[in-house]
């Protein structure tokens, strides 16, 4: 029992070493964009976009630090300002898959070509989303009663509100320096401190699970049953990806070591897609404050451009082998 306690000690702890330059470098830039409330800015002129307001809201989607439970909230404030659903949408798929953290680390974790394809990744998926929804929304789709089951104007103030539609953005450390007037500097160190806590404790608990799995999950089990990347288990993991409740740097970690134990890429990127956007309590959140069709809409997206990204992929590693040597990393 000590010797295996110490044999995760020491595995977490290279593990933490090796990824602390790119977790700070994802924290630094997170930091700039909240100081400098870059993505908020861009967030209050999405109305005012016209016809660039998909490509905007993509963009702003990439640089947003939310997850899934932070971008329901933003969504709903969006839409019942009068934003139109579909680039509403499209931030709402696009926000938990990227972030300037999440990229930094998945380039440690994966290497710099998986860290570039879910980037591209993130950037399909919010333009498919936000055009399917574009077509829908001008076919009359969705109907007159329009997209909340609730009525009237919901403000929570900042993008970086947690998951409860009630604003407590006050309530945070660097709001209340800035409140007291303290210049950037200061607002800057204290955004890193928030953005370090709130990632670090994903993080920790990635690398932790990805350590666990490398060490108990036996080799043969995920090579025999998910090494295979065929369209079934591309569709197996998809599924299994809804549910769970991963945001982009748990399911980088983990990914790292579920690679390492065979389990196919065309399913990888599966689950790395697949993860942040539907995990259970956010959809909650989604099911009691939209309507129906608007659910059903996002989670078809959800799952169609997944399958389509992780199939598309597979196809291209079994093809190419230097498709398939360009993904093979080794920290």
């Amino acid at each position: 029992m000590r010797d295996e306690m110490l044999h995760l000690g020491m595995a977490l702890g290279g593990e933490l070493r090796h990824i602390l330059p790119y977790f700070l470098l994802g924290v630094g830039i997170g930091a700039v964009i909240r100081t400098y409330r870059l993505h908020v800015r861009m967030r209050d002129s999405l109305g005012r976009f016209g016809a660039y307001a998909i490509p905007a809201a993509v963009l702003i989607g990439v640089i947003s630090p939310l997850c899934s439970c932070g971008s329901i909230p933003l969504f709903v404030s969006l839409v019942s300002s009068g934003v139109p659903l579909a680039p509403a949408l499209t931030l709402l798929l696009i926000s938990p898959l990227m972030s300037p953290s999440g990229y930094t680390i998945t380039a440690w974790e994966l290497g710099p070509a998986w860290a570039n394809l879910k980037l591209f990744s993130a950037l399909f998926m919010g333009a498919f989303a936000g055009g399917v929804t574009f077509l829908l929304e001008r076919n009359g789709f969705f109907g007159n009663p329009g997209v909340l089951r609730i009525s009237g104007v919901v403000d929570i103030h900042a993008s970086d509100c947690p998951g409860e539609l009630a604003c407590t953005c006050g309530d945070q450390w660097s709001n209340r320096l800035a409140h007291r007037g303290h210049g950037k500097p200061v607002l800057f160190l204290a955004k890193a401190w928030e953005l370090t806590l709130k990632t670090g404790k994903f993080t920790l608990l990635g690398v932790v699970l990805g350590v666990l799995a490398e060490r108990h999950i036996p080799r043969e089990w995920i090579a025999g049953y998910l090494g295979e990347g065929s369209a079934r288990n591309v569709l197996l993991v998809t599924i299994f990806s809804v549910p769970l409740h991963v945001n982009e740097i748990t399911a980088a970690a983990i990914l790292y070591s579920l690679l390492e134990l065979g389990l196919a890429k065309g399913p990888a990127l599966a689950f790395l897609i697949g993860g942040p956007v539907t995990s259970i309590p956010a959809m909650s959140v989604l099911f009691a404050m939209c309507r129906k069709r608007v659910v059903a809409t996002f989670l078809a997206i959800c799952l169609a451009g997944t399958l389509l990204l992780a199939l598309t992929f597979q196809f291209l590693v079994n093809r190419y082998p230097a498709v398939n040597l360009l993904f093979e990393y080794a920290k």
